[in-house]
This record gives C-alpha cells, sequence and structure tokens, in this order.
C-alpha cells in the first residue's frame, strides 16, 4: 500500500475514533500522523476538536492556531481553493468557541 493511502487510512481511523467519542485514543492517534506531517490541516483541526471533546481547551486552542496557519499558508498558495476558504472559517469558528470558554 502507498504511504498516501497508508496515511489516509490512519486519519480515518483517528476521525472515527472522534466520532465515537473516544477522544483519548483518537488524540494519540492525531499526535502520530502530526510526527509524520507536522502541518496536516485535517490531522491538525481532528486533533483540536478531539482535545476540546476531552476538555483540554488550551491544548485544542494551540492546534486550532497551528491549523490556521497552515491553512492559511495553504491560501497563499491556492487562493481560489473553496476546501482552504472553508476550513479558514470552521478553525476561526473553533477558535471563537474555545477562547470564550
Amino acid at each position: 500500500m502507498a504511504k498516501n493511502q497508508e496515511y489516509a487510512q490512519q486519519l480515518g481511523s483517528a476521525w472515527a475514533l472522534h466520532r465515537k467519542g473516544q477522544n483519548d485514543d483518537a488524540i494519540r492517534e492525531f499526535n502520530g500522523l502530526l510526527q509524520l506531517s507536522a502541518n496536516n490541516m485535517d490531522a491538525l483541526y481532528g486533533l483540536g476538536l478531539s482535545q476540546r471533546s476531552s476538555g483540554k481547551i488550551e491544548a485544542a486552542q494551540e492546534s486550532f492556531q497551528k491549523c490556521l496557519s497552515a491553512v492559511s499558508a495553504a491560501i497563499l498558495e491556492h487562493p481560489r481553493e473553496d476546501r482552504y476558504q472553508m476550513l479558514n472559517r470552521m478553525v476561526k469558528q473553533r477558535l471563537d468557541e474555545v477562547k470564550a470558554k
């Protein structure tokens, strides 16, 4: 299996853990993925959501901030990519939520 495919499967597994409410396991999975690709926006966003759900608000804020930086860089490279524009809005909303707590 190609590395990109394997990474995508691991990312999907981490997201599934988060959706099931197994956030501590999801956090471990997302952190493992980020060791392979430190600026992966999907892993950073999932990590932030899992941390927030686990009550780790400061860690979630840090993860969302890193995600926002990665998204901002992607927007500069690909200004017309709707995915990045949408993710930018979503991350800013999550940051506002965790700052309000």
